[in-house]
């Protein structure tokens, strides 16, 4: 990853993309023929894009039970970065990004 970074910002920027990764193939429906972008963006902190063609939607992690084995991906999200949302990404579906940083 990028030079410098302590680890635990190193970790939680490979959990929460594994989170994102996820839940695109989970949710969104990719078929073999469509592609997962991933984007990291270096700026004062990191940014993380994940793009696939499954549509936008309102961003809402509720906490799940915690006796439950999945839903944890974006109350990890919520949890752990700085920022995050969706976006629609014109031509390709949906974005959806966090930053972890300063």
């Amino acid at each position: 990853m990028a030079a410098g970074l302590p680890d635990e910002v190193v970790s939680n920027i490979e959990l929460l993309t594994t989170e994102l990764v996820t839940n695109a193939i989970t949710h969104a429906k990719v078929s073999q023929s469509e592609q997962i972008i991933v984007r990291l963006v270096l700026r004062d902190g990191v940014r993380v894009e994940v793009i696939d063609p499954g549509p936008p939607f309102d961003p809402r992690p509720v906490k799940p039970d915690p006796g439950s084995t999945s839903g944890w991906g974006l109350f990890f999200v919520d949890t752990v970065a700085t920022s995050w949302g969706v976006e629609p990404e014109e031509g390709l579906g949906k974005k959806v990004w966090f930053e972890v940083g300063p």
